[in-house]
């Protein structure tokens, strides 16, 4: 079941997990050994498309679709 406040986390964490990746793989190329650092980074990035994917998925179904349908402007953005 997806809400309007799921959908913006869902985003959020899409959008920290891009940045942890990108933070990793420039700090594993610093160092003498990076395949671990390199292996994470690629981990995050990858966790990262893929709950966008899924969260793009599942506010396509019909049930998501008409919920999501109801939120106004005023739940996505705080203010």
């Amino acid at each position: 079941m997806l809400t309007c406040q799921r959908l913006r986390a869902a985003v959020f964490l899409s959008a920290f997990l891009l940045i942890v990746g990108l933070v990793l793989e420039f700090t594993g190329r610093t160092l003498a050994f990076p395949a671990p650092v390199m292996g994470l980074a690629l981990f995050s990035g990858l966790a990262a498309l893929a709950l966008l994917a899924v969260t793009f998925v599942t506010a396509l179904l019909p049930g998501s679709a008409r919920r999501l349908a109801e939120c106004r402007k005023g739940d996505l953005l705080p203010g």
